[in-house]
């Protein structure tokens, strides 16, 4: 996708946010991506989430010299959902793009994402909120690599909206255009969007980026997306990701917005889909096949479209299982 050029007086100015925690070795290839966007002008705000390993000087250096560049750090390690929100009060962008402190986006990113959310709203939104991910290319520590597909990525239509998408990610109602991740990292909205709803919920150290989607969805959001992968993903370990804490904060979310699955009775479907999901990613896979059968009994039409559903992404389950066990280190990511 090729942006539309536009001059430099014609451009506003948009906020990149970096949300950062002990990436000393990582940092400096996300801040050098948000200094070579095209897009100008910009701000870059990183806030540190009380780092011990170098990262602060790592950042002092990479600030100095960047007149871009804002550098905050916390006092106490409040979560990567808490180091977002003190992004979104101290941007002053029109529009506000998330990076991650471990991650490198190509230079068109910005100006590819401005264009498609504007674009986007003058035809469709009629006032409602756009939010905008682009594709990621997900780069493993043994050399493997994929693509990971975001929604909304259909051309001159309407992109997936409103309560619709928060069914679509919490029960698996199919939904036209509606497949694929809505990660913070490939994310771009205004910045109004984000203070609207009140920011990242602190309550999740996991699963936020999807929290925040399933309340834009319920407040009448419109998501919209970018096929091409405008962001590199470099896969890394960390103590928080793993597959019991994304067992928590995934039940956690389903709980928080129990009124969505609630509306079609399928509350308990979706409480033990995870179950079943856990056991897959887990490998465990007697346990995989006698859940599964005892969901069909009880839910037959609903367990067959949400393994379908699996199966269009076995690909990328397969790989998220094999990443997630086990978690070693420690860094937002």
């Amino acid at each position: 996708m090729i942006a539309k050029a536009a001059s430099t007086e014609d451009r506003t100015l948009v906020t990149i946010g970096i949300a950062v925690f002990n990436a000393a070795d990582t940092v400096e290839r996300a801040v050098k991506s948000a200094l070579a966007q095209t897009w100008r002008p910009i701000e870059i705000v990183v806030v540190d989430d009380f780092s011990d390993d170098g990262t602060q000087d790592t950042l002092a250096r990479l600030v100095e010299g960047h007149p871009e560049n804002r550098l905050l750090l916390e006092d106490k390690n409040r979560g990567v959902a808490a180091t977002r929100n003190r992004i979104i009060e101290e941007a002053q962008g029109e529009f506000l793009a998330f990076f991650d402190g471990d991650n490198e986006s190509h230079p068109e990113r910005i100006t590819c994402q401005v264009e498609r959310i504007t674009t986007y709203e003058r035809a469709f939104s009629n006032g409602a909120p756009v939010i905008c991910h682009t594709a990621r290319r997900q780069l493993f520590s043994g050399g493997s690599q994929q693509v990971a597909l975001t929604m909304g990525t259909r051309q001159n239509a309407p992109g997936p909206a409103g309560w619709a998408v928060a069914e679509r990610i919490l029960i698996g109602t199919p939904l036209k255009d509606g497949y694929g991740a809505c990660a913070t990292c490939s994310q771009m909205a205004r910045t109004s969007l984000y203070r609207d709803l009140g920011g990242f919920d602190p309550a999740f150290r996991r699963s936020e980026d999807t929290e925040i989607a399933v309340r834009l969805a319920k407040a009448g959001g419109h998501f919209v997306g970018i096929a091409e992968p405008l962001v590199d993903q470099f896969m890394t370990r960390t103590s928080d990701k793993n597959l019991r804490d994304e067992r928590g904060f995934t039940i956690k979310l389903l709980e928080k917005h129990r009124d969505v699955a609630d509306r079609r009775g399928l509350f308990e479907f979706c409480r033990s889909w995870i179950e079943i999901k856990q056991a897959w990613l887990e490998d465990r896979q007697v346990d995989f096949v006698r859940k599964t059968m005892l969901l069909a009994c009880r839910h037959p039409l609903q367990t067959l479209r949400r393994l379908a559903l699996a199966v269009r992404n076995v690909r990328l389950n397969a790989a998220f299982g094999r990443f997630m066990r086990p978690a070693t280190n420690t860094r937002h990511g």
